[in-house]
């Protein structure tokens, strides 16, 4: 543990072991900075209102936002112990956020501060038939800019395997150095690139952008030569097709991971299921084709209802599917 000195994190950190339910040897940890978020999610909508106008649905759902948490969440459901150490606040929706969180099997602290300031982000999604999905976003306008890290790693210093969203070169160095696995994933921005990523990339394990993601990162039209070229900074590469299941760089070519065998009603949050699929495999010690297997099983899972956290994963539906996904 590193001690007397602030650094600057996200919002939200988890941690990761195996369950004393299950039998295994010894326990995999995860420590998750990201910015913690609400969805309400309006689905199956005639459109977009126009200026002035207004549009309805008697559909309507509110569960905890997608990211690093999420994927925490997808592995502690199938029987991880997890622990979860984040910023919520005091305020209203710190409360709410709350609420959803102790229906969860996890263990979590909240190092915000109690004077009710704002910190948790709320994304209204709108979904419309046979079309993408629209975003609305409120994010918190105060930060939590830094934090000594000698209380985060108090409650998080037996870590073995990271999640991370964002960029914070120092704690994933930090947390690399120490014997730690991290588990990368990336948002989509305009100016993504890989040459900013590097310095972080070369202390990952495991990073899984999507297609669209791996394609602007690395100036290139085919997600194999993508895999390619990332497997340069990255043990294991992996990226994420959607419907057409994943590719992982394995043995000095691209190896195709199947899909899972499910009709999509609404893919938010399906990123992070797959991640919080492989994060479980590895803490089971699966072999990497095996890890991103089963991710695809907890992502594609995810699509099958409203909300990234809606439907359940279970290892007794994956080894009935598992024969059907090639």
């Amino acid at each position: 543990m590193i001690c007397g000195r602030a650094f600057s994190i996200l919002i939200a950190l988890g941690l990761l072991r195996r369950s004393s339910r299950r039998s295994s040897s010894c326990g995999e940890k995860v420590y998750t900075p990201v910015y913690f978020s609400l969805d309400m999610i309006y689905s199956s909508l005639p459109g977009l209102p126009a200026l002035g106008e207004e549009v309805s649905t008697g559909r309507f759902h509110m569960t905890l936002g997608g990211g690093p948490s999420a994927a925490l969440i997808t592995a502690a459901r199938l029987g991880v112990e997890a622990r979860l150490a984040t910023y919520i606040g005091s305020d209203t929706l710190g409360a709410l956020a709350r609420s959803f969180l102790v229906q969860e099997p996890i263990t979590f602290h909240d190092f915000g501060p109690k004077d009710g300031t704002a910190l948790v982000n709320v994304t209204s999604v709108m979904t419309f038939p046979q079309k993408d999905r629209s975003f609305v976003s409120y994010f918190a306008p105060k930060r939590i800019e830094e934090t000594y890290d000698s209380a985060v790693y108090d409650y998080l210093s037996d870590s073995e395997l990271v999640i991370i969203s964002g960029s914070n070169e120092n704690v994933i160095h930090h947390l690399a150095a120490n014997g730690c696995k991290i588990l990368y994933d990336v948002g989509w921005s305009n100016d993504l690139s890989l040459d900013a990523l590097i310095p972080v990339l070369r202390s990952v394990t495991v990073f899984s952008p999507n297609e669209k993601e791996a394609l602007k990162m690395t100036c290139t039209a085919r997600a194999e030569d993508a895999l390619k070229i990332l497997s340069q900074v990255v043990k294991y590469p992996i990226i994420k097709l959607g419907a057409k299941g994943a590719l992982l760089w394995q043995d000095g070519r691209a190896v195709h991971i199947p899909p899972a065998p499910f009709m999509s009603l609404d893919t938010t949050g399906a990123g992070d299921a797959f991640l919080g699929g492989v994060a479980y495999g590895m803490s089971q010690k699966w072999s990497m084709p095996q890890c991103v297997r089963f991710g695809n099983y907890t992502g594609g899972k995810a699509t099958t209802a409203i909300g990234c956290l809606t439907a359940r994963s279970s290892l007794e539906e994956y080894q009935q599917l598992e024969p059907q996904m090639g």
